[in-house]
């Protein structure tokens, strides 16, 4: 230490840890939308509740970053400091799951074996809730999720390190929406 205080630097700064309680204070904006308990108004939006924090920070340094891009988001994201972003994931990962939602059974079926051909819980978990820094897909809209399943297989959703446009390319309209309704159908 006194190395670096002879130099006249400090020792590195590190981030505070991230804090729930004020992610919800810094998470108003996101209410509107996403609503106060994660559950969004709206069936093309995502549920943040439950979501693993990183993958909500992650989505945000993307969306403030324009390599996501998402309506408002790119705009709502970009005065947020790394810290306001790993509070306000803090805040949504907190908040119970979503709830499953009822579907036809059959395409429920087709889509846990599609899930399991392609190895969706490798990455997402093995009822795919998430984990690290890969999305929470149980609970999500069939809507949001065939939305952004046909983005990523069209290129128009790019993600970090390929494997999604990867696992997506070869999926068909019909299997998408199965997937959809499988994870939908998950707690």
């Amino acid at each position: 230490m006194a190395f670096f205080t002879t130099l006249g630097l400090s020792p590195v700064a590190y981030a505070a840890p991230p804090d729930a309680v004020a992610g919800k204070a810094k998470a108003q904006t996101c209410f509107a939308c996403h609503g106060e308990d994660g559950i969004s108004v709206s069936p093309d939006i995502p549920n943040l509740a439950a979501q693993p924090p990183l993958s909500v920070t992650y989505q945000l340094i993307q969306f403030r970053g324009q390599q996501r891009k998402g309506g408002a988001m790119e705009a709502l994201a970009a005065p947020l400091s790394d810290q306001d972003m790993r509070d306000i994931a803090a805040y949504f990962a907190s908040l119970p799951a979503p709830p499953a939602k009822s579907g036809n059974a059959d395409q429920i079926a087709r889509g846990q074996q599609i899930s399991g051909t392609q190895y969706c819980n490798s990455c997402h978990g093995a009822q795919l809730q998430g984990q690290k820094h890969i999305a929470r897909l149980a609970g999500q809209s069939k809507e949001y999720l065939i939305a952004q399943l046909k983005n990523i297989r069209s290129g128009a959703r790019i993600d970090m390190d390929g494997t999604m446009g990867s696992a997506a390319r070869g999926l068909s309209d019909e299997d998408i929406q199965d997937l959809a309704a499988y994870a939908a159908s998950l707690k």
